[in-house]
């Protein structure tokens, strides 16, 4: 049989189709059209072959080429590839990550266009014939004069001139309308910062990475808050580009790119690209042109980002590698810290992980010499400690969650003139609308949880699905109007502090109110800028914000990771209290820090508080070890949902018999367990019950040989007709 192809086409849950190339010789990477169930189809070929077991009459031949040569190369192909072995995810599903929309729909790759205009007669004459109280008619035609050059739709608007006026201009012939490719903004005329000179434990860090440049070697940069990560970050780069190689970034959220990509730009006169969700299709192909051509120096990205073709790649930096951010929490459930740990494996070259609080995960790695420890225990900005207060909320009357101590303590830190940060990890109003007189709660219909009260919106919303409802007059049960809101939220936080500190500027960043483009930078300037002095804030403002006037961070509800029945909590609670705590005393002003709480002496916080993260994680690692728990034993989860829970529990429990059915490793130390089938905590959701089986290993290797099987198993027996299942490989989050 002649040679055959093997083409991956998205989203079709299988890994590839075979397909006989005709008189084409599709290179490997290279799209290409195929016909596939009575359509044409775009393709994506991921191999050669020359034996299949599919029967000659039922291979079809390709019907076009797109690329004549790869779009991915071997090294993403090759990524690809291992994504979906190892979190067991179809390759349809994994390679569509590495391609922006445009070039997935068949299109060719190329610098995309923009609007772009210019002025068409000589400014002068222009002025000449525009009536005097056409004051930003006669401003847009000065600018566009002084530009000289086409000037982008945006870039128009950026300076702050309507489109109206623009138009206008257009319609009188003034100004030309032409498509231009978007090119890289310049920084030749900039002013680039000088690097800071490193301390001695920076120094020190720095020096262990520099040998290892041209070879693969994993770091964990351990630093305290306010350490310098960053300027550890900065200066490794500029040895990278000095070697002319790429660098890619990994942040684990939006918010974190702009102040990071300023930061870069104020040190590095190279070309960057930045890649997040948030971009429109044409940002993303332009991005993902410059990385992959290799014009585009820096890469910044959250974490589809890792996906990127990058020729010549010599570092990856993963910032804040703790964050639960870095994993997909839907379709591929990949964790883009593990797969850039993969990545610089496979183009040997080093990676960074820096973190103020690693996750539990990297410090093991370290103590198994897997990873080198960097450990930077002393702030660069200033060598004031922080002062942490326990607040004990027990017997105390508290005002929307506030203890009296700690609103004197906010009225002191504002009368010096600082800034202050009150953080609480909830949006909303209040979390609960309760009837005072039989005890009626407002539940969601579709989920098994409480609606959460928005007073701006007067709205009853499910933070879980979405859905929303007028709030309701009277109780549903007992037809009382006594309907009082239980509980504290971000809007309620900030309604009781308004009324506390009248005459003091408020912001507050949660999600409702950065949903606007721009809207968390704008905010974000504000309190850069000490227009705003009280800050009310979510987990957005937990870390990566250097607020130099801010010198007191109060957590308002601390106890949340005490009773939460995933494992985690208690790690995630104290990273987040040790990065929002490091958010002030930042510079030469002395920071302090209240944590209010109903467990004043439980001992893991008072480890956290009075021996630092590290002896808490410790703590958290020898737990762990005595409970076999990741890291010394691996998880996987396979979540089962449908609208008959009958259904679902009958299809986990088949699944749990056949895992009897596998053969395991000879190895006598390796075994398999499996715990369930449970109702998922949110048993309901979206009106689909949710269920879910836990497989715990003693080995990494025999868990993938498990789930692999179990896999294929599945799809042979069609035992998950109307049932909506996935695995999710190394759980992050067990709800």
């Amino acid at each position: 049989m002649p040679e055959l192809i093997d083409v991956c086409i998205p989203n079709t849950h299988r890994n590839y189709f075979t397909y006989d190339p005709g008189h084409w010789t599709p290179a490997i990477g290279a799209r290409i059209w195929i016909p596939f169930r009575e359509k044409i189809k775009l393709g994506i070929v991921t191999n050669t072959q020359s034996l299949t077991k599919v029967a000659a009459n039922r291979i079809k031949t390709i019907a076009g080429i797109i690329d004549e040569t790869p779009l991915l190369d071997q090294a993403i192909l090759q990524l690809c590839h291992w994504v979906s072995d190892y979190y067991q995810a179809p390759l349809s599903e994994v390679l569509p990550l590495a391609l922006p929309k445009h070039f997935r729909d068949g299109e060719q790759p190329s610098i995309p266009s923009v609007d772009c205009y210019q002025l068409h007669i000589a400014r002068d004459e222009a002025l000449a014939q525009t009536p005097h109280r056409a004051h930003k008619q006669c401003e847009l035609i000065t600018w566009l004069s002084a530009c000289n050059m086409p000037v982008s739709r945006a870039a128009i608007q950026e300076a702050g001139f309507q489109l109206s006026i623009l138009k206008m201009l257009c319609d009188k012939g003034w100004v030309t309308h032409t498509h231009q490719p978007i090119i890289e903004t310049s920084t030749l005329h900039r002013t680039m910062e000088s690097p800071l000179v490193l301390n001695t434990e920076q120094r020190d860090a720095f020096e262990k990475i520099l040998p290892h440049l041209d070879s693969h070697q994993r770091f964990l940069l351990h630093g305290v808050t306010g350490s310098g990560k960053t300027e550890i970050y900065l200066q490794t780069i500029a040895e990278t580009l000095q070697r002319d190689r790429q660098v890619l970034v990994i942040v684990p959220e939006i918010g974190l790119t702009p102040q990071l990509l300023a930061r870069f730009k104020s040190r590095f006169n190279a070309p960057m690209a930045v890649i997040h969700s948030h971009l429109n299709e044409q940002q993303r192909q332009f991005a993902w042109y410059q990385a992959a051509t290799g014009k585009a120096k820096i890469i910044i990205g959250t974490r589809t980002a890792i996906f990127t073709p990058l020729p010549n790649l010599g570092l990856i930096v993963i910032d804040e590698e703790h964050d639960a951010s870095l994993k997909q929490m839907d379709g591929v459930r990949y964790s883009a810290r593990d797969t850039a740990l993969m990545r610089a494996h496979m183009a040997n070259i080093p990676i960074i992980l820096g973190s103020a609080t690693p996750s539990l995960e990297s410090l093991y790695n370290c103590e198994q010499q897997k990873f080198t420890l960097l450990p930077i225990n002393q702030q660069a900005m200033t060598s004031i400690p922080l002062k942490w207060t326990i607040s004990d909320l027990r017997n105390v009357r508290l005002q929307e969650g506030l203890s009296p101590n700690t609103l004197s303590t906010i009225q002191r830190h504002l009368n010096e003139g600082n800034q202050v940060l009150v953080f609480i990890n909830r949006r909303g109003f209040s979390p609960v609308l309760l009837c005072h007189q039989c005890g009626w709660i407002a539940d969601c219909p579709a989920c098994d949880s409480h609606l959460t009260l928005h007073r701006q919106a007067n709205r009853l919303i499910c933070h879980h699905c979405g859905s929303q409802r007028s709030l309701p007059n009277t109780c549903h049960k007992c037809h009382s109007t006594e309907l009082i809101p239980v509980g504290t939220g971000t809007q309620r936080l900030e309604e009781c502090l308004q009324k506390q500190f009248p005459t003091t500027p408020l912001i507050r960043i949660d999600r409702d109110e950065v949903r606007k483009k721009d809207e968390l930078t704008k905010r974000l300037k504000q309190i850069y800028d000490e227009k705003a002095q009280l800050i009310i804030g979510t987990q957005m403002m937990a870390k990566g914000h250097h607020f130099p006037r801010l010198t007191l961070v109060v957590v308002v509800e601390a106890d949340t990771g005490f009773y939460n029945q995933d494992f985690r909590a208690i790690e995630r609670l104290g990273q987040l209290l040790t990065q929002v705590a490091g958010r002030a005393g930042r510079a030469e002003h002395p920071g302090e820090v209240i944590i209010q709480t109903h467990f004043p002496k439980h001992p893991l916080l008072n480890t956290l508080i009075q021996r630092g993260y590290r002896a808490f994680a410790d703590e958290l690692l020898e737990a762990r070890a005595k409970a076999e728990l990741p890291p010394h034993h691996y998880l996987a989860m396979i979540r089962a949902q449908s609208q008959n829970p009958k259904k679902v529990m009958y299809f986990l429990q088949q699944i749990k018999i056949q895992l009897q059915n596998i053969p395991r490793t000879k190895h006598p130390s390796h075994s398999n367990a499996a715990y369930g089938p449970a109702p998922a905590p949110l048993a309901r959701k979206a009106n689909q019950h949710r269920m879910q089986l836990l497989i715990k290993s003693s080995s990494r290797k025999q868990l993938q040989n498990t789930l692999t099987q179990l896999r294929q198993w599945i799809s042979s027996t069609k035992l998950d007709a109307n049932i909506r299942w996935h695995i999710d490989v190394d759980p992050i989050d067990m709800s």
